[in-house]
């Protein structure tokens, strides 16, 4: 069964590696493209101690200015992402519950009240609505843009992975089933009426991975 990849990654990259890893063929042919306009280094350098700095990606994670980002606590979505933070050693503070944007930020108020907040963010990211007795800023750290890819790819595969909205907005609606990295991205399949054929329990590549493996044997026991 070929699963196509479609999140910006190289052919060795992480999701395919945990696909392949299960025993399943992976097809590459990534759909968005992000590009990396600044480490928002001027605004992080900014931050004291109490302060946050929300990151919402790996991606973002690895854009920062690393020096700076050391100093304010961090608020990630998951415990994948915490491990990326954690590794350029940043201070997380916060990880999100529910493993999305909304519910970290949600989650962030209370805590962050009185600090300034900073979320360095994707060109497409939503800003969220900033609660009360915070000094909010969001410098845009990186452009998300639809990329060309082969039509007939489609035809070479039994199953898509979404890892974005931003993926999900470029590929819009297919009749083949898709797998969903987690809840902001099933939310994205939502407004374009599509349920998604299964959802990871974790939002990571590992959990997405086994995910789709364990429905696969599923639906090929079933067909037997």
């Amino acid at each position: 069964m070929n699963i196509w990849v479609t999140r910006d990654e190289p052919p060795d990259g992480p999701l395919g590696a945990a696909l392949r890893a299960l025993g399943l063929e992976v097809v590459h042919e990534p759909v968005i493209a992000r590009n990396a306009l600044t480490d928002a280094r001027q605004e992080i350098a900014r931050l004291g101690p109490d302060d946050w700095l929300v990151l919402t990606s790996v991606y973002a994670i690895e854009s920062v200015a690393g020096d700076v980002a050391r100093v304010p606590q961090i608020a990630v979505v998951s415990e994948s992402s915490r491990s990326a933070a954690e590794a350029r050693g940043f201070h997380v503070a916060l990880v999100s519950k529910r493993g999305t944007a909304k519910s970290l930020f949600s989650e962030l108020w209370v805590p962050a009240h009185g600090a300034t907040v900073c979320y360095p963010r994707s060109s497409q990211a939503e800003l969220p609505e900033v609660g009360p007795g915070i000094t909010f800023v969001s410098p845009v750290l990186y452009e998300t843009i639809a990329r060309p890819y082969r039509k007939s790819v489609v035809d070479e595969v039994e199953i898509v992975t979404v890892t974005s909205a931003s993926a999900v907005r470029a590929i819009g609606v297919l009749t083949l089933p898709f797998a969903s990295i987690g809840p902001s991205t099933t939310a994205a399949l939502g407004d374009i009426g599509i349920e998604p054929w299964v959802e990871s329990p974790q939002p990571n590549f590992d959990s997405l991975a086994k995910a789709i493996a364990a429905q696969v044997n599923v639906s090929r026991h079933h067909r037997a």
